[in-house]
């Protein structure tokens, strides 16, 4: 037997991210995303406060297909930063960890 799962809104600050539906709402309006932002948002809210490599991140979205000089994963964060985040450049939920990768903050509050 196999049960379906029943799919997770996953909030943090003012979004709710549904992963099956691939929407992204804030304040009740939808955020434009891209397949690849979509895709990576979600591999965020799977792992929220651990620190994830680079690599980690490319091989659960590209497997084996994946190129170790690739920087099409910074690229994909700067660009989803710019859509989350109220100042990119001091992200609170997609956080940078210099040398290791990438963090993704669910609970973040002001500052």
């Amino acid at each position: 037997n196999v049960e379906k799962q029943e799919v997770t809104d996953y909030s943090f600050g003012p979004f709710r991210f549904n992963p099956e539906q691939r929407t992204l709402i804030r304040d009740s309006q939808e955020i434009e995303l891209s397949r690849a932002e979509l895709d990576l948002l979600n591999v965020f809210v799977q792992h929220p406060n651990r620190v994830l490599s680079r690599d980690f991140i490319m091989e659960v979205l590209a497997g084996n297909e994946r190129d170790p000089f690739d920087r099409s994963i910074d690229v994909r964060v700067t660009r989803l930063r710019h859509k989350i985040e109220d100042d990119p450049t001091h992200p609170r939920y997609v956080r940078t960890v210099w040398g290791v990768g990438y963090q993704f903050n669910r609970e973040s509050t002001e500052s």
